[in-house]
């Protein structure tokens, strides 16, 4: 894990914080991404120029499950509610709906679409007393 931060020089936290980590599986490097030349000087020192991430299809598959899945869910049930006109749909979700967590951004993503989702229904299902 590469850590990056404009100004090594205040890095002291993050390495105490890092503990036994540091060095074994956990770098810090100057990074400042307003500077191309920064930029350029940190991919150029890592191994290979390789940066890992999810792929593509792993970040579809999280938000197919975690959003997609409460997506279809909720057109599933929710004419039968308006209908009745009454129901309750009860979603839990992740603080990570609220904020994210390095090395989470995916699924903190996700999390907060389910959260936008939610807010939004609430105001069109208000008056079918849903």
């Amino acid at each position: 894990v590469i850590a990056t931060m404009r100004d090594v020089g205040k890095r002291g936290a993050l390495e105490a914080a890092a503990g036994p980590a540091l060095g074994r599986t956990l770098d810090v490097k100057q990074l400042d991404v307003g500077d191309e030349g920064s930029i350029r000087a940190c991919v150029e020192s890592l191994p290979g120029r390789r940066v890992d991430c999810q792929s593509l299809p792993d970040m579809q598959r999280l938000m197919d499950t975690n959003f997609f899945g409460l997506v279809r869910l909720v057109k599933e049930v929710l004419p039968d509610m308006k209908r009745r006109r009454s129901g309750h749909i009860v979603v839990i979700s992740s603080i990570m709906g609220l904020q994210g967590i390095v090395f989470n951004d995916i699924y903190a993503a996700s999390k907060f679409a389910v959260e936008g989702f939610c807010e939004s229904l609430v105001v069109q299902t208000l008056h079918f007393n849903i």
